[in-house]
């Protein structure tokens, strides 16, 4: 207030200068939030000095930010004569060109973007400026005209042309134009030369627009087709042969990748994780170790590895590899705390402590470290050890007040409390001027004082820190509430409440009155659930002092507790007055309380203050199309419900109302839209969740679920860390397969076909998340990957399927992916089946074996000649069912030269009846 005041005698006083201190004046304003007034005193300056540019861009600034585009782009156009060449004109006209392009202006904004280009010297990069703002904002068509124009002037000159053709592909993709858009990134591709970097882009465009028609498999021949050993086309072609299912390849693939770039993280990490998935446990160990070669100092996958020791019961593997980690990161302190937690997580407690030990030695070390270790001391009972540690921070510290402090918070926290009180009163000593250590004596003299006999001598020597600390406050209200807060629980606690309210009433009525006396009496009031002579206290201090801030919102929250709301919009309107500044939270409660009083019109009228003082402000706009809503004005509501997410795309719940009333209007393609955008923009799994199974909802009535895994196929395939992604396209599957599976398992011949040839479709795509489902710990996503690779017949999934049947997981769950795995009638399998059911020096299998069971009708239905050695000796077998799907498996086989066995076998009365019958 006095910085404005001073402002506005300069700004009054003609002369020279005058001019120059409105400007300034205008600026101050802005700062403290009046733009209104800055708005009508630029008005004016502009009026006398209507060729200053500074005035015109200042008001054009503001108007921008309060979106008032009109008034921008006239001052904006005004100010351009009157600009010289330069950065500053250059701006300008960037500015012209995106608020033309916010208004759908597109004629203006390419008149503005030409003369942005002359400035600029004819820059190929000016040049795109226009082409990418249009994308930003989602007229891909306008950007597609642009891009075009783009790589017709980059014609000849291969290193614009390659990001030209990337521009453009991308623009036609959005629209949906994918054979074009197929053609432009191959030319891009070919016209790209050794840019690594943008081949990788390119390469990464086509994949998603080859995915989109479902056409990868095309993508991947074309690759191959290439040949050489380029890394970009490597990693690529690895990565369609994993998202394919086509384990063996993509395995192949990423090693050759790495023999071109060893040092490459993502690709090894892919291929550890496909590895994994494939059982093959011992060589992704190897890549493990190949992965902590390639990135040391990388903690992350040191512990995944020594997890994996531990699992396989290798822990003193697990624990050199940790020590080798903290060895070679001897002074990084945020990796030796890592290894302290991994320690401890183990149970390896000592070697915690050594851990420990050494950060606190680090120098400039945190103390934190120090604190730590003397807590694991502490823990141990070495008391002693403990406060040595602790100690120590003493000297690690500059500051000794500081060291002090933080000493006490460390005993006060370990129920040292006398070592606590001298350590605060010393902070308090070196540094009587900071009232953060007084208040941490005072709340440590609180915390102590109730188990001690001498409780009440430290509640007196609290209640007297509060009473400096609140006459020290002065203009810090903040403080001064927290004091009086402690200073009348204090006077609780030691019974003196009611003793306090004759002698604060008469500082209060004497002349002048006591306003602090007065405060206090307020809240003591409050305490003995005085509410009304609470509100009159503070009525009598209000009229005292008009602009008390802290007691008019003291009012306010008494007048809510009353539930007299009304009375406490008036207190807020008081507020407005006195502190302007937040005023938008003044009536933003406003609104709240008339809303809860019923009174609709008034709850919205104070509604739209908010958003007039601050228009760019998404939560105010939320609030107000809630109210609208609320009274059935849904055409309003959605349209302040758009401004929101205009002003904020991340406000989530934004869009949840709106796609809520877009369906409620009929348009459910605009809610649609809406939920995809949650499901790809937020952060939060439960935003997430709830939009995608809404948006599943609506696709499901429609038929159109195949395009919403479209869309959420890439997403989860580029977020690999967010398994929530991944969740989503799982549960998406099994709604989409669920018809199709049954019309496989009970329709009619012609109708049986075509389910099994849309569920290779689908499998095709879908193998990777579903064979990532399978080591998801909720047991549904790993029933409906099961059901659904079982039906896919994608022989990728063979290894994956194999090894969760012989896991721990559920006893049905393991059979019915055995089932899966036989249901791909894959030869290459036939080693893993002969050690599952013919083990070396393991015994005999169970009779009752469910698993092994449905092994051997995998290798009964195989139907090549690979597995008829294993049937052959099945037939000896000591289960009765294993005998029988020999039996039949060689039958199926119609080779003549087991008619002997089978013969042998139907006549042995010791095979059994079930046995016989088959053969």
């Amino acid at each position: 207030d006095a910085l404005v005041a001073e402002f506005e005698k300069r700004a009054a006083t003609p002369g020279s200068d005058q001019h120059s201190a409105q400007l300034a004046l205008a600026g101050v304003y802005v700062q403290a939030g009046r733009k209104d007034d800055a708005a009508t005193l630029l008005g004016k300056a502009i009026e006398k000095q209507p060729k200053d540019v500074q005035a015109r861009l200042m008001r054009a600034n503001l108007a921008e930010s309060q979106n008032d585009h009109a008034t921008a782009r006239q001052d904006y156009e005004a100010a351009l004569p009157l600009m010289k060449k330069g950065v500053e004109k250059e701006r300008v006209l960037r500015a012209l060109m995106v608020l033309a392009i916010e208004d759908k202006d597109f004629a203006t904004a390419k008149k503005h973007h030409r003369a942005l280009v002359s400035e600029a010297g004819g820059s190929l990069f000016v040049k795109k400026e226009l082409a990418g703002e249009l994308f930003n904002r989602g007229h891909y068509q306008k950007a597609e005209e642009e891009y075009r124009a783009i790589v017709q002037a980059a014609a000849g000159d291969n290193r614009a042309l390659a990001p030209a053709l990337r521009d453009l592909g991308k623009a036609l993709a959005k629209q949906k134009k994918m054979d074009e858009a197929l053609e432009v990134l191959k030319r891009a591709r070919r016209v790209a030369g050794p840019q690594a970097g943008i081949r990788a882009e390119i390469l990464a465009l086509l994949t998603d627009v080859f995915r989109e028609q479902g056409k990868l498999t095309e993508l991947i021949t074309i690759l191959e087709e290439e040949g050489g050993r380029d890394f970009q086309r490597l990693s690529t072609i690895g990565g369609l042969y994993e998202e394919t299912g086509q384990v063996d390849k993509a395995l192949s693939t990423y090693r050759t990748a790495l023999e071109v770039d060893r040092r490459n993280i993502d690709v090894r990490v892919r291929l550890v994780h496909l590895l994994q998935t494939a059982g093959q446990l011992e060589e992704a160990i190897k890549e493990y170790e190949a992965l902590i070669k390639a990135a040391p100092h990388n903690a992350d996958f040191v512990f995944e590895l020594a997890e994996t020791y531990i699992q396989r019961g290798e822990r003193d593997k697990a624990l050199k590899l940790v020590a080798d980690l903290e060895n070679r990161s001897s002074s990084e302190g945020d990796i030796l705390a890592s290894v302290a937690d991994f320690y401890e997580r183990i149970e390896e407690q000592d070697r915690a402590v050594k851990v420990l030990e050494k950060l606190a030695k680090l120098p400039q070390g945190d103390p934190q470290y120090l604190i730590d270790l003397g807590d694991r001391y502490f823990q141990q009972g070495d008391k002693a050890k403990a406060e040595a540690t602790w100690k120590r921070i003493r000297s690690l510290v500059s500051n000794r007040a500081q060291a002090s402090a933080i000493l006490g918070e460390v005993y006060l926290d370990h129920d040292m409390p006398e070592e606590s009180l001298e350590a605060f009163r010393e902070a308090v000593k070196l540094d009587p001027k900071r009232s953060r250590y007084k208040k941490q004596l005072a709340v440590a003299l609180e915390r102590t004082a109730a188990a001690q006999r001498s409780s009440r001598f430290r509640y007196n020597e609290a209640l007297k820190i509060w009473d400096e600390l609140l006459a020290e406050a002065g203009d810090d209200q903040l403080l001064a509430r927290e004091a009086r807060t402690h200073i009348v629980s204090l006077w609780a606690i030691l019974h003196q409440l009611d003793d306090k309210l004759a002698p604060l009433a008469a500082r209060l009525a004497q002349t002048p009155p006591d306003l602090q006396a007065g405060r206090l009496l307020a809240e003591v009031q409050r305490r003995l659930h005085k509410l009304e002579d609470a509100e009159k206290t503070l009525r009598t201090v209000v009229k005292a002092a008009p602009g008390d801030e802290s007691s008019l919102l003291a009012l306010e929250r008494i007048l809510v507790m009353q539930r007299d709301l009304a009375g406490a919009i008036e207190v807020l309107k008081k507020l407005v007055e006195v502190e302007p500044k937040r005023a938008r939270q003044y009536y933003q409660r406003m609104a709240q309380y008339a809303a809860e009083l019923y009174r609709d019109d008034d709850a919205i009228e104070y509604a739209a203050k908010a958003v007039e003082l601050s228009p760019n402000d998404a939560q105010g706009h939320y609030d107000l199309g809630k109210m609208y809503r609320r009274r059935q004005e849904n055409d309003r509501a959605m349209a302040e419900l758009r401004k929101a997410i205009a002003k904020n795309d991340r406000l989530f719940p934004a869009y949840f109302d709106l796609a809520e009333l877009s369906l409620s209007a009929g348009k459910v393609e605009d809610a649609d839209r809406l939920y995809r955008h949650v499901v790809r923009a937020a952060r939060d799994e439960e935003f997430v969740m709830r939009a995608a199974r809404l948006s599943m909802q609506i696709n499901l009535g429609r038929g159109t679920l195949e395009s919403l895994e479209r869309e959420l196929l890439p997403v989860a395939l580029g977020n690999p860390q967010k398994s929530v992604y991944r969740r989503l396209l799982v549960e998406l599957y099994g709604a989409m397969t669920f018809p199709l599976v049954n019309a496989a398992r009970l329709g009619e011949p012609q109708v049986q076909k075509q389910a099994r040839e849309k569920l290779a479709t689908i499998g095709a795509r879908a193998v990777k998340p579903l064979l990532d489902a399978l080591g998801d710990k909720s047991p549904e996503q790993q029933r409906i990957a099961i059901e659904v690779l079982a039906y896919v017949n994608n022989r990728g999934a063979g290894p994956a399927l194999f090894n969760y049947a012989l896991s721990q997981a559920d006893r049905e769950r393991r059979v019915r992916a055995m089932v899966a795995c036989g249901a791909l009638r894959d030869p290459e399998l036939v080693d893993r089946y002969e050690a599952l059911l013919l083990p070396k020096g393991a015994g005999e299998i169970a009779p009752g074996d469910a698993v092994a069971v449905a092994a051997a009708w995998g290798v009964a239905r195989m139907g090549d000649r690979r597995a008829e050695p294993l049937l052959r000796r099945l037939l000896d077998s000591s289960s009765p069912d294993i005998r029988a799907l020999a039996a039949i498996g060689l039958g199926l086989s119609k080779n003549a030269k087991h008619a002997e066995a089978l013969a042998a076998l139907a006549r042995s009365p010791e095979a059994g009846p079930m046995a016989r019958a088959a053969a």
